[in-house]
């Protein structure tokens, strides 16, 4: 129980990565905040964490719409009292050649992927900033990092949250908040599934991980195992190319 009394919220918790963190961050005794834009996949979450014993609640957001991000954070406020651990994990990925990407593809990249999670933070924040504690965690990606050809807009937008990441934990590390970054490598998720751009990362010699392994490594930022650990990225992954 490393996280017994604290609440977390998570983006993107109906599925995959989203789906693993949530149900380890329960396990780990935390109370749940979740949101995502698919209530079908939402309400099974939910229903697992409270029939472990949980407290949860969950909404449908668009993290990519302020007002819903807004809304959703003053409700969660209202039923927890606080949040303690923010898990930015919302995001698509629509892999396309650079000039067959469009501005609306560099648009909903940009909004998702990266205004996402600074809409979330900005809702969160305030409040972490009074009681002097709070930890945000940021899931970005590999190919923030060396870059993924066929998914330029993609690539882009994880490596401005990395870059987020850093700078924010620079400014609000000596209030008592810590922020750090995940870069997950190929993870056997629906999304990856799905992607045209599966089997060039696997032909890499990247081998798929399940989503649990990028779970633990959250439940490892946001307790009390990882110390004073700020403004560090930690990739998941099993080879050194993605």
């Amino acid at each position: 129980m490393l996280l017994k009394d604290k609440v977390a919220l998570v983006t993107g918790a109906g599925r995959g990565i989203g789906k693993a963190i949530s149900l380890k961050l329960a396990e780990e005794g935390a109370s749940l905040i979740l949101c995502s834009r698919t209530a079908s996949q939402l309400q099974e979450v939910t229903a697992a964490i409270r029939s472990a014993g949980r407290p949860c609640m969950s909404g449908v957001v668009d993290v990519a719409k302020e007002e819903e991000v807004t809304r959703f954070v003053k409700d969660g406020l209202d039923q927890f009292g606080r949040i303690d651990i923010l898990v930015n994990n919302a995001g698509i990925s629509k892999p396309k050649p650079f000039l067959e990407t469009s501005n609306a593809d560099w648009d909903e990249n940009i909004n998702v992927n990266l205004k996402g999670a600074v809409f979330c933070t900005r809702a969160v924040l305030p409040g972490m900033l009074e009681r002097g504690s709070g930890t945000v965690i940021n899931i970005a990606s590999a190919a923030g990092l060396r870059g993924l050809p066929g998914s330029i807009a993609y690539t882009a937008s994880k490596a401005a949250v990395i870059g987020l990441s850093h700078a924010l934990a620079e400014e609000v590390g000596q209030r008592g908040i810590r922020v750090n970054v995940i870069c997950p490598g190929p993870i056997k998720t629906e999304l990856l599934d799905n992607s045209p751009v599966k089997d060039f990362v696997l032909k890499n010699k990247a081998h798929l991980l399940p989503p649990e392994d990028v779970a633990g490594t959250v439940v490892y930022l946001a307790s009390n195992l990882s110390g004073g650990l700020n403004s560090q990225m930690i990739c998941v992954r099993n080879s050194n190319r993605w």
